[in-house]
């Protein structure tokens, strides 16, 4: 039987609607979103309106020897009429006349009916003829093309967006998330961009209207048939090879590759709004509880595809992962609990899935020229710092030997790459319930790189210090290595072997650990002095613009708030953050040498002299710190676990870090 997408895409290069189904290549993303707009063409052989050919010349040397003809005036000559015949004029008169009449088109409840009605029509005798004529393709390949030009005449709603509910409402959706099913793939491509073009953030619909889209997508079952066809738009088994579905010999693959970017395009529009975010990975409507949508296998079969150069739709596959992670603590959770048997991965989970993909850059950075597996990289790392916040993702990360690989990254991993392992460490050791991965740092030797990191002749540099570290990711973050130390404190066991390893490191080399830590302090606290006499000249102008009517001073008062707010932020950045890390790191050193046997004590004491500070400055910084993150609701015994309400499990952990601040205060 001859093959109807072929059949369908040869009519369409040669129809006037040629131009709106010819595939572009994926170099460009952005021109991939006006892949099936309206173009133009140059071929003067496809029908269509006539191009005009610059003839002057031929005409002047044709009628060269003809007599001039006097120009006429009188109304209805060549001057006024140009030279049209009766005929001609009438023709012009309804073109012109059509042209109003489209102008003048209202854009209402009334006009969508008539849209969707048509589109019903053209859609039953489409299906109609597909029964009927099975076996001849060509017998309703007209009426293929009528419903791809019907799709695409809808693209208009997005002009008129307050439409949307009133589309919804007349089952139009119903009807576009019908035709994902379609076995014509054009026709599904065309669903699948009407729907993006629809819900894309530049046409600026309103909230509500763009809430109602997005629900009915969502409950009409569109997500699901959106899914369904990224397996069936199979865009990479050239790359790994598929049984089930072999690349035939000349076959494009082009075509399948748009479908999928646009299906995740589509996907990230609907990130637009918690609720629909919500229900991307986990399916809430099965008797038996939170299910899979199936597009967490797919996401993680699909960035596991070994690809030389990285594809635009792995790297936007490892994109959307990314920002349904940070978005939905829902799927974070969904994510790190679920387990997959795929058949060629074996058992597989979220976070061994991301180690997996990170284990190929385990000695070297993707070359800088290469966007795509920089993107990619940066993404799958992102995907890891969200999920090891988390404590499934925590037990995860240990399981799957995270915490190995992470540190063979920053010992012989790219600059980048360094980088990114030590932010991640940072996240998955900073809570109060991270002390199997602490013991699991020590054990896989983390202390050496780590202090090999501390140590570094970067951070002696004062120039360092003079300005907030940016959130780059060229260079290893010295707050992310002052959290690492600050955590492994406060989770390794007391008295166990990896902490008394632990504290041996600052003993060492005649204390040279704790005399960069001092020296980091002193750094910081002189670019803090800065900060605090630009904050103050700031208030005091602030203070002085105080009005004397009753009726201005509350909005004054207001407004020192949010300037009060800003103030602090402005401190925390310009070293505030950076000093409380380091002034817990010496209250744990001073806690852990209580009776001093091991001099450190007696060296803090002497480095704090040094920079004109006391053991009193050190608590009074802890002091604040627990004063700005005491819970302002107890919580009750019991409310916290694993799938509890986040606000809960804040307030826990941040009455526990408040709990043992106040016990590294009575060392001090």
């Amino acid at each position: 039987m001859t093959d109807i997408n072929s059949l369908f895409k040869k009519s369409s290069e040669s129809s006037t609607a040629g131009p709106a189904t010819k595939k572009r290549r994926l170099d460009d993303l952005s021109s991939l979103l006006d892949k099936y707009k309206s173009g133009t063409s140059d071929d003067s052989s496809l029908p269509g309106p006539s191009k005009v050919r610059d003839d002057l010349d031929d005409n002047v040397a044709e009628n060269a020897d003809l007599p001039d003809e006097p120009l006429e005036d009188e109304e209805g000559g060549r001057f006024f009429g140009g030279g049209l015949s009766e005929e001609q004029k009438d023709v012009i008169d309804f073109v012109n006349n059509y042209d109003d009449q489209l102008g003048d088109e209202k854009y209402d409840k009334v006009w969508i009916r008539k849209q969707i009605s048509k589109l019903d029509r053209i859609i039953k005798r489409n299906t109609q003829q597909r029964v009927k004529f099975y076996d001849n393709p060509s017998k309703f390949l007209d009426s293929e093309e009528e419903l791809d030009r019907t799709i695409k005449s809808l693209s208009v709603l997005t002009e008129h967006t307050e439409l949307y509910p009133a589309f919804v409402e007349h089952e139009g959706l119903q009807m576009i998330s019908s035709l994902l099913a379609h076995e014509n793939t054009d026709i599904v491509v065309g669903a699948i961009q009407l729907f993006e073009e629809l819900t894309d953030e530049d046409v600026q619909a309103e909230e509500a209207d763009l809430e109602v889209l997005l629900t009915a997508a969502a409950e009409s079952g569109m997500l699901d048939e959106l899914i369904v066809n990224l397996t069936r738009l199979d865009d990479s088994r050239r790359v790994r090879g598929s049984e089930d579905k072999p690349i035939r010999e000349g076959e494009d693959e082009e075509p399948e590759r748009a479908g999928v970017f646009q299906i995740l395009n589509v996907i990230e529009n609907f990130t637009a709004l918690q609720t629909t975010t919500d229900i991307l990975l986990v399916n809430n409507s099965g008797k038996g509880g939170a299910g899979d949508t199936s597009l967490l296998p797919w996401l993680l079969q699909r960035i596991l595809v070994k690809e030389k150069p990285v594809s635009q739709n792995k790297q936007y596959a490892a994109e959307v992962l990314s920002i349904i992670l940070q978005k939905s603590r829902i799927s974070r959770l969904h994510f790190a609990r679920q387990e997959y048997n795929d058949k060629n991965l074996g058992e597989l989970s979220g976070v061994d899935a991301l180690l997996r993909a990170l284990a190929s850059y385990r000695h070297f950075d993707p070359p800088v020229e290469d966007v795509e597996a920089v993107e990619f990289f940066e993404n799958v790392f992102d995907s890891l710092s969200i999920v090891v916040q988390e404590d499934l993702g925590k037990d995860k990360l240990l399981e799957n030997e995270g915490v190995e690989l992470l540190l063979m990254i920053v010992k012989s991993g790219g600059k980048h790459g360094k980088a990114r392992a030590v932010k991640v460490l940072d996240y998955a050791l900073s809570s109060g319930g991270s002390s199997p991965l602490a013991i699991d740092f020590v054990n896989n030797s983390g202390l050496v790189p780590l202090f090999k990191q501390f140590m570094s002749s970067r951070f002696a540099e004062a120039k360092y210090h003079r300005s907030a570290e940016k959130g780059s990711v060229s260079h290893v973050s010295l707050d992310a290595l002052l959290g690492i130390i600050g955590s492994l404190f406060r989770n390794l066991p007391e008295s166990s072997e990896q902490k008394l390893k632990l504290v041996a490191r600052f003993v060492e080399k005649s204390y040279e650990k704790i005399a960069r830590l001092l020296q980091l302090r002193n750094f910081t606290t002189e670019r803090m002095d800065r900060t605090d006499i630009v904050i103050e000249g700031e208030r005091t102008a602030f203070l002085k613009t105080k009005p004397t009517k009753a009726d201005d001073l509350e909005d004054w008062e207001s407004d020192l708030e949010v300037r009060d707010a800003e103030w602090y932020l402005q401190r925390l950045d310009n070293g505030g953050y950076r000093l409380q890390l380091i002034d817990i790191v010496i209250a744990w050193l001073v806690a852990e040498d209580g009776d001093d046997d091991l001099g450190i004590k007696t060296e803090i004491l002497k480095q704090l002299k040094e920079g004109n500070a006391t053991l009193n400055d050190v608590k009074n910084t802890l002091e604040a710190y627990r004063n700005e993150i005491m819970p302002k609701s107890e919580f009750e015994e019991g409310e916290v676990s694993s799938d509890a309400n986040e606000d809960a499990e804040q307030r826990y952990e941040a009455s526990d870090l408040a709990e043992m601040l106040t016990v590294l205060m009575e060392f001090l």
